[in-house]
């Protein structure tokens, strides 16, 4: 008995039977995917593997405006309009976003376009697979060819399991320019390697990523793909398909416990759950027998061999979940603060890390640095990227098809549920933009190509949209003026810089052990309270509220990984900017002289202690335990003397610099308010005087797809 997503359709059209007449028409017209798909393992070896996906949909937007009359699936208002702001967010690349660090504008163009053709790749899957004649794009041809992208993604796990360091420099890594190819994004996208190295279990551990990217790249396109692999190579009439696919799925085991992705864990879980429920409800015990059976035998097997002391150490080892939960909140925070209508274009590095403000990756911890801003799972990325209001447009469209397909009346629908129940839980994980938000797509064109009467027309939306344009045209202009007053009335702000090298604190000697005590409590970031204490700004104010508007003008940043510490304060006048950012430095200084002179004298005392005990410790003979001897503490003292009382050095005296006019802000946000109020009020009125609105939510009589 085949194991299938379900069994048992209750809608009257269920996949329909191959046409021999149609074979020639369906390998013509779906050839972009069957190139992408079978020759995948090959464009991940040449370092394309990430652009010919998005190139493949280029015939496919040629083929979409040869044909005519487009059909929209209901809910593709708010895809259009995510896809509205997320050009508009564009413009916000120059802006800065609080807790990033600053600058940068022009080089955020390159990940910023690579993520917009990502997203309007999707878009043309979406409708040119639902608008596609079933007799020419079969859906049973698109399960086996997604199918077989299952296949690619376990074999590629499996090499990353057995070969972890195969790695080879592609052709296109071999064509780029030196600049370009060690770019850390580049580089991520066009050098084929097997697996990712990890240490977070403590030791060097290899997780399978290949043939993508990454290896949370590959937990979650190998979920997305199973429900196409089951449907097109487990139901009958598979042929040779259905004795190869047991084979397959047990394969599949052993990179899946190796890759040690959760997020893929927890997805399979809930996937089986899903079925089984559905099953039951339909009164299919049968399977319901069959899959626990399955399960429980699997998990027992599991058990019995080493993977499970994989498992168990994974999830005993689950520190990234503080990681991840800080960036979430960093991101989060930092859209509301800085732009939280339109978001910020594309992802910012942050200041620091979460343990310090010099904190940062190094050879020995490549883990010590902190992800970008609007990483770490693809909805974060879409709220840093597109604002609040974009996340919400997002989220809708996907609500909207789960809406219309969750009833699970056929098996095709059944796949786009499971799916959409995967991409809901690896949204919030992963970074799902590129070949897994394609795949979701293509599951939703084939569930909503199926029911005639789910959408709309583009020409019938088009209509609508011009009958609203003044509308639309009147307040969208309107919201950018109100945006370009706010901006006018923000002052200019300017930002003095001056950097500190500091002087590390003498250290002392730990008499029973005869080591170095470290000053473990003295790091960059308690200089940096210090600066901002109320010892240092009496220096420049003795009011209480006065030293309050102070520090909240004052950022302190540093070097990642050094003692450099930059003092930043801002100021409507440049004068005092400079003034201010001077005294800061100068009084912190002397607070850190003053410190270091305490401390010199208490090592000293430390020392000459340690000195009198060995000299009488020398005198006695004693040598019954290793202590200092009079040559070591004598050595250290001499240090002490001859090392600098200096706090420290500035290395960038303070100068005024008027910070870039981020006016894009209120205007583009403004202009994007403006437009949803005029796409509302259409909506309102064409209610109040029933008339066609500019909101295309109800469906227009269309000649319906023809079906063998």
């Amino acid at each position: 008995m085949a194991l299938t997503l379900d069994e048992r359709p209750t809608a009257p059209r269920p996949l329909a039977a191959p046409d021999p007449d149609a074979r020639g028409t369906t390998a013509w017209r779906t050839w972009p995917l069957t190139v992408l798909v079978l020759a995948f393992p090959i464009w991940w070896i040449l370092g394309l593997s990430a652009f010919v996906p998005i190139l493949a949909t280029v015939p496919m937007a040629v083929d979409l405006v040869r044909h005519g009359s487009v059909r929209l699936p209901r809910g593709t208002l708010w895809w259009g309009l995510f896809v509205v702001w997320l050009l508009a967010s564009g413009l916000m690349l120059w802006v800065d976003a609080p807790g990033a660090v600053p600058g940068g504008g022009g080089g955020r163009l390159m990940v910023y376009g690579y993520r917009v053709a990502w997203y309007l790749a999707c878009t043309v899957v979406l409708l040119w697979l639902g608008n596609a004649d079933e007799r020419q794009v079969r859906t049973d041809a698109v399960l086996r060819l997604l199918g077989w992208m299952f296949v690619w993604t376990v074999l590629g796990g499996l090499l990353g399991t057995f070969l972890p360091r195969f790695e080879v420099t592609s052709a296109v890594e071999m064509a780029l320019p030196g600049g370009l190819r060690n770019n850390g994004f580049v580089q991520s996208l066009v050098h084929p390697q097997a697996s990712t190295m990890t240490t977070f279990l403590g030791h060097v551990e290899y997780r399978p990523n290949a043939p993508f990217s990454f290896a949370n790249s590959w937990g979650a396109n190998l979920s997305l793909y199973l429900p196409f692999f089951l449907l097109g190579w487990c139901r009958r009439g598979a042929g040779w398909r259905r004795v190869v696919a047991p084979v397959v799925l047990v394969l599949a085991a052993l990179p899946v416990v190796y890759s040690m992705n959760r997020g893929l864990w927890l997805a399979l879980g809930a996937g089986a759950a899903f079925v089984v429920v559905r099953w039951a409800l339909r009164g299919n015990l049968a399977h319901v027998v069959a899959l626990a059976t399955a399960l429980v035998v699997a998990a027992l097997v599991l058990w019995a061999s080493p993977l499970a002391d994989v498992v168990s150490e994974r999830l005993a080892n689950a520190h990234s979940n503080d990681r991840r939960s800080e960036l979430l909140e960093r991101t989060v925070t930092s859209t509301l603060e800085g732009s939280p209508v339109v978001g910020f274009g594309s992802t910012r590095d942050v200041q620091g890390s979460f343990a310090s403000i010099a904190g940062g990756s190094t050879p020995d911890c490549p883990a010590c640095g902190v992800p970008p801003l609007g990483t770490q799972g693809h909805l974060w990325g879409v709220i840093f990227t597109t604002g609040v209001v974009g996340a919400a447009f997002f989220l809708l469209f996907f609500v909207r098809r789960a809406w219309a397909h969750w009833r699970c009346r056929t098996p095709v629908e059944t796949l786009a549920a499971v799916i959409l129940l995967f991409f809901a839980i690896e949204l919030f994980v992963y970074d799902t933009l590129g070949l897994p938000l394609m795949t979701v797509m293509a599951a939703l064109a084939l569930a909503w190509r199926e029911r005639d009467d789910d959408g709309t027309d583009l020409a019938h939306v088009r209509a609508r949209l011009r009958h609203a344009a003044p509308l639309v045209v009147a307040l969208t202009v309107a919201g950018a003026g109100v945006g370009i007053v706010v901006a006018a009335q923000q002052p200019e702000v300017y930002a003095a810089r001056t950097s500190l090298l500091l002087a590390r604190p003498p250290v002392a000697l730990d008499p029973d052990s005869g080591t170095e005590r470290k000053n473990q409590e003295i790091t960059v970031d308690t200089e940096a309270a210090l600066v901002v204490s109320a010892g240092t700004l009496d220096r420049i104010d003795r009011t209480i509220s006065g030293q309050a508007a102070l520090r909240d003008a004052i950022t302190i940043t540093a070097a990642p990984n050094t003692d450099v510490l930059t003092i930043e304060y801002r100021s409507t006048d440049a004068d005092r900017a400079s003034a201010v950012a001077d005294e800061l430095a100068a009084g912190y200084l002397d607070s850190r002289a003053d410190y270091l002179a305490l401390r010199r004298e208490q090592v000293l005392a430390s020392l000459d202690t340690a000195l009198r005990n060995a000299i009488e410790l020398d005198t006695a003979g004693d040598s019954s335990r290793p202590l200092l001897t009079e040559e070591r503490v004598q050595r250290y003292i001499d240090n002490v003397l001859l090392a600098t009382t200096e706090a420290g050095e500035v290395v960038r005296s303070a100068r005024s610099v008027r910070l870039p006019d981020e006016a894009a802000v209120p205007v583009v946000s403004g202009a994007l308010l403006g437009l949803l109020s005029a796409l509302a009020l259409d909506a309102l009125l064409s209610v109040v005087h029933r008339r066609p609105s500019g909101l295309p939510p109800v469906a227009s009589p269309t000649p319906a797809r023809s079906r063998p």
